[in-house]
């Protein structure tokens, strides 16, 4: 046996005997054992789930506020800096509204 089997065997064998001590401590009144391993038996494993959601939720916090934004795709168009008059948006509205008629021979 190479050395990673042998420790692949000892990580089966650890979790074989966790997985009977759990189940016999989570069925403990029926078996004839104290109240309270039930009770730890129940509530451990509900803590560490709990836990690791939280760690995990501000893990993704963290890296979000740690994160810079992503630069962006394309340049932003500059804009003119001359503000517009109302006459000016005016014939400018009048100019795209006739070039976009259509003219008919009668």
């Amino acid at each position: 046996m190479s050395k990673d089997q042998s420790y692949g065997f000892v990580i089966f064998l650890i979790s074989i005997i966790v997985a009977i001590v759990y189940l016999v401590a989570f069925f403990a009144p029926v078996v004839g054992l104290p109240q309270y391993w039930h009770d730890w038996a129940v509530g451990i494993p509900v803590l560490l789930f709990v836990l690791l959601v939280l760690v995990i939720s501000g893990w993704i916090g963290w890296t979000m506020l740690t994160t810079p934004p992503p630069a962006p795709l394309e340049p932003e168009p500059v804009q003119a800096t001359t503000p517009e008059t109302e006459e000016d948006s005016a014939s400018t509205s009048r100019k795209g509204s006739t070039s976009s008629r259509r003219k008919t021979k009668k």
